[in-house]
């Protein structure tokens, strides 16, 4: 049974980095940023909408989710996200729009490999906060027959992480693998690194909405 459920979940976590990687190549396809930044919010809305397993998403209820299995997931998560990413990188390679996004997966890859590991960390955090507000809001405005606010909330704070420049750690894997640049240099560090980062601002929004907003009279105390 638990096996059958990690394999489902891991599923979920390749499907969930699939469709991230949409939004990855449209973003290295197209240099209007506004424009980008919004389609770049499809593979959110998709992972949101069928409930996939998103690393980013995920991350952030570690710190209060209680079942013992949601660790698991989350690792499961971060690595069924890698080789969705892998795979999406693996058959664009063979497609005309190849030289096309590996040019601009390079510029990227060339910022981020040169880099300090604190300023990744940094700019790591800034986008798990937005990337657990994004699905906070989702998750809050599930309950009504239109869900105006979640939609609203993810296509916000996607276009905000992109504008800013801050760093998300799965599309950056697809930024390495589309330049075959994984497993060279500093690029495991730089995507460890900014995981961490994307888990930290996510723990930090996580506990204040937690404690702060859903259950206002509980105190660490306790």
């Amino acid at each position: 049974m638990l096996l059958k459920k990690i394999a489902v979940d891991f599923g979920k976590a390749v499907t969930a980095g699939v469709v991230i990687s949409f939004g990855a190549t449209v973003f290295l396809s197209n240099p209007n940023r506004m424009f980008t930044s919004i389609l770049f919010s499809l593979g959110l809305c998709v992972v949101c909408g069928f409930n996939l397993n998103l690393y980013t998403g995920k991350v952030g209820y570690l710190v209060t989710e209680r079942k013992p299995y949601y660790a698991l997931l989350v690792l499961i998560s971060w690595v069924g996200n890698l080789c969705g990413m892998w795979l999406s990188a693996l058959v664009l390679q063979a497609t005309r729009i190849r030289e096309t996004i590996q040019t601009e997966a390079q510029n990227f890859v060339n910022i981020k490999s040169g880099d300090s590991l604190l300023s990744l960390f940094i700019l790591g955090i800034y986008c798990g906060i937005l990337m657990y507000l994004a699905v906070a809001l989702y998750r809050k405005g599930s309950g009504h027959s239109v869900n105006l606010m979640g939609y609203i909330g993810i296509f916000l704070c996607v276009a905000v992480f992109i504008h800013c420049g801050f760093e998300h750690s799965i599309a950056d894997m697809f930024y390495y693998m589309v330049t075959n640049s994984m497993g060279i240099g500093r690029s495991w560090a730089v995507i460890l690194v900014v995981s961490a980062g994307n888990a930290v601002g996510a723990w930090i929004f996580r506990l204040m909405d937690y404690y702060l907003v859903e259950h206002p009279k509980l105190t660490f105390m306790k």
